[in-house]
C-alpha cells in the first residue's frame, strides 16, 4: 500500500472528465481520472516512477486537447496524452536549465498557452528559465534564458503563469529576500519584458503565488506570506496597462495558512479559494459576487487525521461543480465536491491509497 505525499494537481481532459495526478512517499506518480463526465472515478494507475522527482506534478492542456503532465526529477521529465482524453506516452526528458547555483535545482514547472496555444514552460533555479512549443500541440524549444532580478537576487521559488485578457502570458515568482517579481509578454505570442518589481509585505513572501482571472478579466494574485497570512493584489483595471492595488491582507485562519493558495472560478464566475491550516483543516474563502468582495475564512474541516501541510487540488468538473482534493495525514486521498453548481458543499471521501 503505497502512501500518497504532498499536493494532487488536477486537469481536464478534453472530453470534460478531470483526471488527477498524485505522488507517494516513495517518488511514485499516481493517477485517477473520472469515468464518465462529470461522475465516477476509476481505480489507481502507476503513471511512473521518477527517481529524484518532487511533488507537485504539473498537467496542462495542448492546443488539440490533449493533456501534457511534466514534473521535476533533476530534468523536467514529460508525458503526454498519444490520443485526445485516452492514452499516454512514456516519460521522456526535456532536460534541465543551465545551473546557476551547483546543486541548487528548481520546483515543478509553471505551464501556461500561448494564445495561439503554444505552451510555455518556466522554472527557476536562481535565475527563471522558458521553454516554449515551437509548433502548435508539438515540439519545444532549447532553454531560454530570462536571467535573474537586478541587485544579485535569486528568484527560487515555485513560479507561477497565466494569460491575461489580452492574451499575453504574465509570470511570477519570488527571490530569496521574500519578493514578488514579474516579467510578461509585451504583445500576445509576442517577445519578454525585462523584470518588474512587484513588491513585498513585512515578513516578506512565501511559496508558489497564485493567479486567476476575474469574470470581468482582471487578473488577481495571491501569495502566502511569512506571517502565516494570505496577502492578495489585484489589477484596477482590465486595461493590461492599468495599475495594480497595493498589498492587502486577506488575514489568516486556522493557526496559520500552509504552502501555496489553490484558485478556481465558480460556474457563476465567482472565484474561491482554498488552503490549508496548520490546524490541518482546509480553510476556504469566495467572492461574494463575481469580481468584487470576499467571505471570511470558513473552515472545509478535515480527514484521515488531519490534512497534510501540502495544497489541496482543485478543479471544476464539465457540469460546473468544483471538485477539491487533499492527502490526509493517513496517506489517503480525500475528496469534497459541489454539490450543486457554484453551491453547496458534500462531505469528505476517501479515494484511499494506490
Amino acid at each position: 500500500m503505497s502512501r500518497l505525499f504532498g499536493a494532487p494537481e488536477l486537469a481536464a481532459s478534453g472530453d470534460g472528465r478531470l483526471e488527477l495526478f498524485v505522488f507517494d512517499i516513495e517518488g511514485e506518480l499516481w493517477h485517477i481520472w473520472q469515468t464518465a463526465w462529470s461522475n465516477g472515478w476509476s481505480g489507481w494507475s502507476l503513471q511512473g516512477a521518477l527517481e529524484g522527482a518532487s511533488w507537485p506534478a504539473t498537467v496542462a492542456s495542448s492546443g488539440d486537447g490533449r493533456l501534457e503532465l511534466f514534473a521535476s526529477a533533476d530534468t523536467v521529465a514529460h508525458q503526454w496524452q498519444t490520443a485526445w482524453s485516452n492514452g499516454w506516452s512514456d516519460w521522456t526528458t526535456l532536460g534541465a536549465p543551465p545551473e546557476v547555483i551547483p546543486g541548487l535545482g528548481f520546483y515543478a514547472p509553471a505551464v501556461a498557452p500561448n494564445a495561439d496555444g503554444r505552451l510555455e514552460l518556466l522554472v527557476a533555479n536562481g535565475a527563471l528559465w522558458r521553454l516554449e512549443q515551437t509548433a502548435w500541440s508539438n515540439g519545444w524549444s532549447q532553454w531560454l534564458p530570462h536571467g535573474a532580478p537586478p541587485g544579485g537576487l535569486l528568484v527560487v521559488g515555485p513560479v507561477e503563469a497565466a494569460r491575461s485578457a489580452d492574451g499575453r502570458v504574465v509570470v511570477f515568482v519570488v527571490d530569496n529576500d521574500g519578493s514578488l517579481w514579474k516579467v510578461e509578454q509585451t504583445a500576445a505570442n509576442g517577445s519578454w519584458s525585462d523584470w518588474g518589481y512587484f513588491g513585498s509585505v513585512d515578513g516578506g513572501l512565501a511559496d508558489r503565488p497564485a493567479l486567476a482571472r476575474s469574470a470581468d478579466g482582471r487578473l488577481e494574485l495571491f501569495v502566502r506570506g511569512n506571517d502565516g497570512a494570505l496577502w492578495h493584489r489585484w489589477q484596477e483595471q482590465v486595461d493590461p496597462s492599468a495599475s495594480w492595488s497595493e498589498w492587502v491582507s486577506e488575514g489568516t485562519a486556522g493557526g496559520g495558512l500552509l504552502d501555496h493558495p489553490v484558485v478556481a472560478a465558480s460556474a457563476d464566475g465567482r472565484l474561491e479559494l482554498f488552503m490549508t491550516g496548520v490546524d490541518g483543516n482546509v480553510w476556504h474563502r469566495w467572492q461574494t459576487a463575481a469580481s468584487n468582495g470576499w467571505s471570511p475564512w470558513t473552515s472545509e474541516g478535515s480527514a484521515g487525521g488531519g490534512f497534510t501541510d501540502a495544497a489541496p487540488g482543485l478543479g471544476r468538473s464539465g457540469d460546473g461543480r468544483l471538485e477539491l482534493f487533499v492527502v490526509g495525514r493517513d496517506g489517503a486521498l480525500w475528496h469534497k465536491w459541489q454539490t450543486a453548481a457554484s453551491n453547496g458543499w458534500s462531505a469528505w471521501a476517501s479515494h484511499g491509497h494506490p
